[in-house]
């Protein structure tokens, strides 16, 4: 068995199926296969017990399929018994954090923007929606958990951006036994929403996090808002770079 760090990074064809049209975004290729490099650059300092790093590759039309075709991939690692964290590219760890063997159900560690939702599709609510970009399955996971995702990936929702963390979220809370209060963790799931360095973006981060981000070591600034001032940021907080801006911000 060992703990393996899962990214993908695929070629695609079609980049208007994002959150928004992407096919006028300045070096977007680029950017991510420097997020890449930044992403596993920081993840073999960082992250504790770590044995080995997979990146998936492949070609694809659009971001969407490449959601589902990873779905299998991590699932088929997963089956020859190993430990598997997975992260976007568009994360970056800044000091060290633990995940293998912490945690004994499928995990995901903070919410997302917004963190409440609802799905006609799989005619779901979610009162605690979290975000699949750090995301962890450890080997004795139950089968019964992939099962539910298998059944609706099966029924993709393609109209929706966000289907795949639909699906991780009906995963996450199919477990009887895990509450949101257990697996909240901000300091190793921290979401930069906004940069810190903008007008209120460390205020409105430290709120939606209940934490500093200087007091997380793993940073998703995601990177679907625009990558290349979001490969910037990633840069500057692992160049340490960017000021622990107002320690003393109120929550609004």
């Amino acid at each position: 068995m060992s703990n393996i760090l899962v990214c993908k990074n695929y070629e695609i064809t079609d980049h208007t199926k994002w959150y928004d049209d992407r096919s006028n975004e300045k070096d977007l290729v680029e950017n991510y296969k420097s997020m890449e490099e930044l992403c596993l650059a920081s993840a073999e300092k960082n992250i504790k017990d770590l044995d080995d790093i997979k990146v998936f590759r492949g070609k694809a039309d659009n971001i969407r399929d490449v959601f589902k075709d990873n779905f299998y991939e991590i699932h088929d690692l997963w089956k020859e018994g190993h430990n598997i964290l997975y992260c976007d590219l568009d994360v970056v760890f800044t000091k060290p954090v633990s995940y293998f063997s912490d945690f004994n159900h499928f995990s995901m560690f903070n919410f997302t923007d917004p963190p409440r939702t609802s799905d006609d599709h799989y005619n779901l609510i979610f009162d605690h929606y979290f975000n699949c970009g750090i995301r962890y399955y450890p080997e004795e996971m139950n089968n019964d958990v992939w099962d539910i995702g298998f059944k609706m990936i099966e029924n993709w929702n393609p109209e929706r951006w966000d289907s795949e963390q639909i699906i991780y979220n009906a995963m996450l809370w199919s477990q009887e036994d895990v509450t949101p209060k257990e697996l909240w963790q901000p300091q190793i799931a921290y979401q930069m929403l906004l940069d810190p360095r903008s007008a209120n973006g460390n205020k409105i981060n430290t709120n939606f996090n209940k934490i500093s981000f200087t007091e997380a070591g793993a940073i998703h600034v995601h990177g679907s808002r625009g990558s290349e001032d979001r490969l910037g940021l990633m840069q500057a907080l692992l160049d340490g770079n960017i000021e622990s801006v107002h320690e003393e911000v109120l929550y609004l």
